[in-house]
């Protein structure tokens, strides 16, 4: 994708809950300042912090 091009659709970012051994999307806040979300089977939360510098990684464990 080129840097100038905003992707489709609503932003998100893949989860692996390791408490029940799956996957899931979070997605950002209407703020825009956290991306937010749940495990599927045990609704444990998460919230991820959207700041200066940030990465460029899609895929980030729960642990």
């Amino acid at each position: 994708m080129v840097k100038d091009q905003q992707p489709k659709g609503r932003p998100f970012v893949s989860i692996f809950f390791d408490c029940c051994k799956v996957y899931n999307r979070i997605y950002k806040n209407k703020a825009g300042t956290h991306y937010v979300g749940w495990c599927p089977r045990c609704s444990r939360k998460i919230s991820l912090k959207i700041g200066p510098g940030g990465t460029d990684d899609r895929m980030f464990f729960a642990r």
